[in-house]
């Protein structure tokens, strides 16, 4: 960032500095005066008028001279939120783009750091912001994508084991341009594959010898209540996050556990729910001591943490945005016209064994995911459709 591109503006009262879901070409560093963040539902934005963004919901006050903001948005090509002047305030922006926040994070991995150490509170932020209809669209938000994300996968894994199969991969280029594997993609699923490639070869190096755990299906990694001193990253494998007998979420390789608490240095941290494994996994542990030395030796880790975390700060903040809508909003997503995972889960499986007949080619543990797949869509739909008249009524 160099002083000579930055220019220094001032914002009446109510003037938007940035604008929610615009191209995300400037960053900004607050010399005095506030600026507050706000968000609207995505459903309302690309009509939003500058008063609509004024009245959305609100996220984060800075008041803070010399605070950078919307970094994230040069990460995610998009502005997350919107910045409103509070009262006559005087702001630098500079130019950026994701190509260049990289590029920082790369030379200067203390930056990066700290940018997620900011990305963790705005995430605890949003969190603690959601009401109960909110949180409960959350976990339904989180099973639609993460189902996304596994067919997504699934598509990826088959190409990588297609050697030459001409006809394989010509059903997998019309897979790529669905709208499942559209929604893992920009789910993060790419970001997570490589996350896994690179914490493989983490785990696998010298330093990392014995900090590494192997799971058996059923397995504990963790409980709830245990200290939260490690980050956990799966490698491979499946981990399902339980409270009690409900499970609250699904860990797929590339994801990490636990990198809040240490990244925001809770006096003592807690694990909030059980860590089990589904299936048999591999886990790289990162000590809490170790994590800050570890993502700044590795920038690219730290390059896909923070990435990965502003897709789940966005997801948070728009929940918020939505108000008793949020369970509405994912039905008309997950559940509307455009939805078509259980047809594209379909078309894939008849593909598959149609050429897994005409070449015998093993594909019955795929043609058994995508029926696990679609079962377990339909039961989340189903859920969710008994759930929606009682937020309405």
């Amino acid at each position: 960032m160099s002083a000579r591109e930055a220019v220094v503006r001032e914002f009446a009262p109510g003037e938007l500095v940035c604008r929610q879901g615009a191209q995300a070409n400037r960053a900004f560093i607050l010399r005095a005066g506030s600026l507050r963040s706000s968000v609207v539902p995505e459903k309302v934005l690309t009509e939003a008028d500058d008063a609509r963004l004024r009245r959305g919901h609100d996220v984060n006050l800075y008041t803070e001279a010399g605070a950078i903001l919307e970094l994230e948005g040069g990460l995610t090509g998009h502005y997350l939120t919107s910045l409103i002047a509070g009262e006559t305030t005087i702001v630098a922006e500079f130019p950026v783009d994701t190509r260049a926040v990289m590029s920082m994070i790369q030379e200067a991995p203390a930056f990066g750091l700290s940018l997620a150490r900011s990305l963790a509170r705005r995430m605890v932020a949003a969190n603690k912001s959601l009401g109960g209809a909110q949180r409960l669209a959350s976990r339904f938000l989180r099973d639609f994508q993460g189902l996304c994300t596994d067919f997504y996968n699934l598509v990826q894994r088959i190409g990588d084991d297609a050697e030459g199969e001409d006809d394989v991969l010509q059903v997998l280029s019309a897979a790529k341009r669905s709208w499942s594997y559209g929604n893992g993609e920009v789910g993060g699923a790419e970001l997570t594959k490589n996350t896994r490639v690179i914490m493989a070869r983490v785990v696998d190096d010298r330093n990392m010898v014995g900090k590494q755990h192997r799971l058996k299906a059923g397995d504990l990694l963790c409980r709830r209540g245990d200290p939260g001193y490690s980050v956990y990253l799966l490698v491979s494998g499946r981990l399902s996050v339980r409270i009690g007998s409900e499970q609250y979420g699904v860990v797929r390789p590339g994801e990490t556990v636990g990198e809040i608490g240490v990244l925001l240095g809770d006096e003592e941290p807690k694990r909030i729910a059980d860590i089990q494994a589904d299936e048999p996994s591999v886990v790289g542990v990162i000590p809490s001591d170790q994590f800050p030395k570890l993502v700044m030796e590795q920038p690219k880790l730290l390059i896909n943490l923070c990435r990965l975390m502003c897709l789940r700060v966005k997801s948070f903040e728009q929940l918020a945005g939505e108000s008793e809508d949020a369970l509405r909003a994912v039905a008309a997503r997950y559940v509307g016209e455009d939805a078509t995972f259980l047809e594209d889960v379909e078309k894939l499986r008849e593909q598959l064994e149609m050429l897994a007949g005409e070449h015998d080619l093993p594909l019955e543990g795929e043609v058994e995911a995508l029926n696990a797949m679609g079962e377990r869509w339909l039961a989340r739909r189903e859920e969710l459709n008994e759930k929606l008249p009682a937020e309405t009524s």
